[in-house]
């Protein structure tokens, strides 16, 4: 399980984007942010084109 961001460097980083939240939100988002940047980690990893889903479409003939 990853861990949250420390608190002092979580409460920088809200207060540099100026987010106003409550406590309560700021510990709710906080305890969730090692899986936030865990999944940030894993979007921004550059992939090959054989790992995107191949999708094929075939439309029907229009009928008269």
């Amino acid at each position: 399980m990853p861990e949250p961001m420390d608190k002092p460097q979580f409460d920088a980083l809200i207060a540099r984007h100026g987010i106003p939240l409550t406590e309560a939100e700021r510990e709710g988002i906080r305890a969730v942010s090692g899986h936030i940047l865990a999944m940030a980690d894993r979007v921004r990893t550059p992939r090959a084109a054989g790992a995107e889903m191949a999708v094929t479409f075939a439309p029907k003939a229009a009928t008269p």
